[in-house]
């Protein structure tokens, strides 16, 4: 699979798959470079839509890592 092309992103994206999440690649036409699925493998589980280019790279991470660790299913 392709890597995120922002480094900060890239590393949110690791960490999310370090704790159980799984990562599908949005299509080419997609505003959105992918999504993060949670553990919880049912319509209740949670995602989080990764941006292509956000306006604050850092800003996204952060927010990314943070609902990977806000995650009841987890």
């Amino acid at each position: 699979m392709a890597d995120h092309p922002d480094k900060h992103i890239r590393e949110a994206i690791r960490y999310a798959e370090s704790k159980g999440w799984i990562v599908t690649k949005a299509g080419p036409r997609a505003h959105i470079w992918g999504l993060l699925w949670c553990p919880q493998s049912s319509r209740e589980g949670c995602r989080i839509r990764v941006m292509s280019t956000p306006r604050v790279p850092e800003n996204h991470a952060y927010d990314i890592r943070h609902d990977v660790d806000r995650c009841p299913h987890s």
